[in-house]
């Protein structure tokens, strides 16, 4: 018996790339290792914060100093997302920070410079 030629390869219907879409746009989407995704809490993470220190000017303007790890001295402490809450664990507003409170702050990933520029994942104004 002669071999029987391979039938033409089928592309996908738009219907099966709208459907593998829609899954690695959700997938994406999903929080729950720690990163930005998971900044829209109103809680800072289940872990210790990454540093300590005194806030320096108000509102969007302010930065970290006195840091009790020195690689974060300068930072700015507002990153889009950023939760801000206070010793009690209620909710502020990046208004509310003003120069000299102490706080402690959980950032996720930092790009190298000086001073470094951290994604600020939250803010908690210590009492």
């Amino acid at each position: 018996m002669p071999p029987t030629p391979l039938a033409p390869a089928r592309r996908p219907g738009p219907v099966v790339l709208a459907l593998v879409t829609a899954l690695v746009s959700l997938a994406a989407c999903s929080p729950g290792d720690g990163g930005p995704a998971d900044a829209q809490s109103s809680a800072p993470p289940a872990r210790a914060a990454d540093v300590e220190g005194t806030v320096a000017g108000t509102g969007d303007a302010a930065r970290l100093v006195d840091a009790s790890d020195a690689y974060y001295e300068g930072m700015g402490l507002l990153s889009a997302g950023a939760v801000v809450v206070g010793d009690d664990g209620t909710a502020l507003t990046p208004g509310d920070l003003t120069d000299g409170d102490a706080v402690e702050v959980w950032t996720d990933a930092c790009a190298e410079s000086y001073p470094v520029q951290c994604e600020v994942v939250a803010v908690r104004v210590a009492g």
